[in-house]
């Protein structure tokens, strides 16, 4: 696949699942270590990512502007590629059979959330998400190096 070498780090969010890592399960009751439980935060952060799973699948870069980005990451794409986040999203971005896998470890502080998630490829990026009116929205995409 071809990238924008403005929008590198954009190129993370192609697809997005939220499928958890794990072995067996067939572990005794002793070996076992219980799951932090999941904040309603934390869930409502992975709301927001499967409905960019939903949206990138259906190639609706309206929504994904629109509803799943904060403006200020809007702007950004929409001044790497010099015309609009959506259109750029459809032409770019969107791929119905990738997939990539969110991090265990989720941080939220205030209004503020941060999901590091994984393609399929390898490439690992950390998601930046800001809590408006409400919703959390996708605030950034940072890249970050190979584990």
């Amino acid at each position: 696949m071809q990238r924008s070498r403005g929008l590198p780090c954009l190129a993370v969010i192609i697809a997005v699942v939220v499928a958890g890592c794990g072995g067996s399960d067939n572990k005794s009751p002793a070996d076992q270590t219980s799951a932090a439980p999941v904040s309603v935060n934390q869930r409502s952060i992975l709301a927001t990512i499967d409905a960019l799973q939903t949206a990138s699948r259906k190639g609706d870069g309206h929504t994904i502007c629109d509803e799943l980005f904060t403006p200020q990451l809007v702007r950004s794409v929409e001044k790497a590629a010099k015309r609009s986040c959506a259109v750029e999203l459809r032409d770019k971005l969107f791929g119905p059979n990738g997939e990539i896998s969110v991090g265990r470890q989720m941080t939220v502080v205030g209004n503020r959330g941060a999901a590091v998630i994984r393609e399929q490829n390898g490439d690992v990026s950390k998601l930046s998400l800001l809590e408006q009116r409400g919703r959390w929205r996708i605030d950034r995409v940072t890249p970050e190096k190979r584990t």
